[in-house]
């Protein structure tokens, strides 16, 4: 196993476990970062297999969650500009993580005007404290 260097991941772990799993989705104020850009994402009601949330640019819509695997998914709308399909998993975490974290991928589906929206995929990451 090669020796990590300075700045980059350690060679097991950063928090040795044992690791939690949620089942609902954690609610209230996720911070995120999509593509360079960074938003709020609030999730309002949760249960396990669904999810209502508002982001700060866009509204979202189509909100699922699968409890077992960890995986969500919905549609961002931005009116008038562009249609996003966004999924993420939210990560088993340690009990000294004070962070809840999600990570995934986002793409265009439909662009809603004249312009070429592009449709190459993109990742977001997103962050809310354990303790809230």
């Amino acid at each position: 196993m090669a020796t990590p260097q300075p700045g980059s991941f350690p060679t097991t772990s950063i928090y040795p476990g044992p690791y939690t799993q949620a089942s609902i989705l954690p609610k209230g104020n996720w911070n995120v970062m999509a593509n360079g850009r960074v938003y709020n994402l609030e999730i309002i009601e949760a249960d396990a297999s669904a999810f209502k949330a508002t982001l700060t640019s866009g509204e979202v819509h189509d909100g699922a969650w699968d409890g077992k695997t960890g995986k969500l998914s919905f549609r961002r709308v931005v009116p008038g500009v562009v249609e996003q399909e966004w999924v993420g998993y939210l990560m088993v975490r340690d009990g000294k993580d004070p962070l809840w974290r999600i990570a995934g991928f986002l793409r265009n589906t439909k662009s809603l005007n004249q312009y070429n929206v592009p449709k190459e995929p993109g990742g977001w990451y997103a962050t809310t404290p354990v303790d809230r």
